[in-house]
């Protein structure tokens, strides 16, 4: 039986191992005790999903992660769409997976959204000096894409993970506060900004359907 094991198991990662068909795949999430992974042999897999937060020691943990694992293995990096903002430890990250593994699949996901994650719930009552163009994704597509990927064996590729239809964060975080009832967030200006980023390539590929395509209907 194939084996995934997932690096990571919060919010996303926890998720992906519950929806996996079990009947067809193993999973295991692996331990931050690289000993206890080595004994258990869960290094040892057919899919290797790294679902780690860019944060201490990201990049030491990669290392020693995919030192461990077999060059045969499919990799999935999730990565963040910062990398287009130059974040350093994103650019890090997905450098040495691609160094370390020439065929690795990098996820560049878009604001992570839906359930209690709820656009606008975290500035409620603040100020923003300006009103950009939003680029989220809900967590449903993350796992039902990664699920995909993993069935389908895609490796070395580069996708962007968001939304097929946006909009900007006055309306959707003016939009959300009306329905959750916490305080509106106040735009210093009308002006959007902000990068336009597209599934089109990913959706294409896997022919992919988004679940929640349009981040205006995410908690309905």
């Amino acid at each position: 039986m194939p084996t995934v094991s997932i690096l990571g198991c919060g919010w996303i990662g926890q998720t992906l191992a519950e929806i996996i068909d079990t009947n067809k795949y193993k999973v295991h999430c692996l331990s931050r005790n690289s000993e206890e992974n080595i004994k258990e042999y869960r290094y040892s897999c057919n899919s290797l999903v790294m679902a780690i937060p860019p944060r201490d020691n990201y990049l030491e943990v990669l290392t020693q992660t995919l030192g461990q694992t077999h060059p045969d293995t499919q990799i999935i990096l999730l990565s963040s769409i910062s990398f287009y903002d130059g974040k350093p430890s994103v650019i890090e990250a997905e450098t040495l997976v691609q160094s370390l593994y020439d065929k690795a699949v990098v996820l560049r996901l878009g604001g992570l959204m839906g359930y209690d994650r709820i656009a606008g719930k975290y500035t409620a009552g603040k100020v923003l000096t300006s009103n950009a163009r939003t680029n989220y994704v809900h967590r449903d597509d993350v796992v039902n894409i990664l699920n995909n990927i993993i069935k389908q064996n895609i490796r070395d590729e580069v996708f962007d993970i968001v939304a097929p239809v946006q909009s900007t964060k006055k309306e959707i975080f003016t939009q959300n506060a009306k329905q959750f009832g916490f305080k509106e967030t106040e735009f210093l200006t009308g002006d959007t900004d902000g990068k336009k980023l597209s599934p089109t390539k990913l959706c294409e590929m896997l022919d992919y359907v988004f679940v929640k395509e349009d981040v205006r209907r995410f908690w309905d």
